[in-house]
């Protein structure tokens, strides 16, 4: 069991890498495409995150939300939504000097549901070869890995710190 075992752990290790360069792949076709980028602003990560969080929420949120509960930092938070503003993709309301809400334009709920849709477009093809029988048996296994785990007895949070 031994030498299996350590050839799955080899196994995922190359699956891994081909899975992160496939995404990569998709991402960069994307862009060539000029796709999902919004000039003059190139942490597309920022605004693309706060494109999915504000999908979620049909009447906005306010700043001190995105920065409380979705552990935006402020200067991102800003970054972002001068983003979205500027390409008509949100609006603001001022609530107070330190406290505005900022909401999804029609344009920015399409922009939304186009990235939330690549989410799809990148499983798909990273997974089109398995049926969806063989999918189901791909993610149990997977969950079941992840639940064992999750349930022992390691410090995630102090090992990611230590580790990245």
């Amino acid at each position: 069991m031994s030498e299996l075992t350590t050839k799955l752990f080899l196994d995922i290790k190359d699956f891994e890498k081909y899975q992160a360069m496939l995404k990569c792949h998709v991402h960069i076709e994307e862009e060539r495409r000029g796709e999902y980028c919004l000039s003059g602003y190139p942490d597309r990560h920022n605004y693309h995150r706060l494109l999915r969080i504000l999908r979620g929420h049909n009447d906005g949120l306010l700043s001190h939300q995105l920065i409380y509960e979705f552990d935006y930092r402020p200067s991102e938070l800003s970054d972002a939504t001068k983003a979205l503003v500027a390409n008509n993709l949100a609006t603001t309301s001022i609530i107070s000097d330190e406290e505005y809400k900022i909401r999804l334009t029609d344009e920015g709920i399409e922009a939304a549901d186009k990235l939330l849709s690549r989410r799809d477009n990148i499983a798909e093809a990273a997974y089109h070869t398995l049926s969806n029988d063989e999918q189901r048996e791909l993610d149990n296994l997977i969950n079941k890995l992840l639940e064992d785990y999750k349930n022992r007895n390691v410090n995630y949070i102090a090992l990611e710190n230590i580790c990245n």
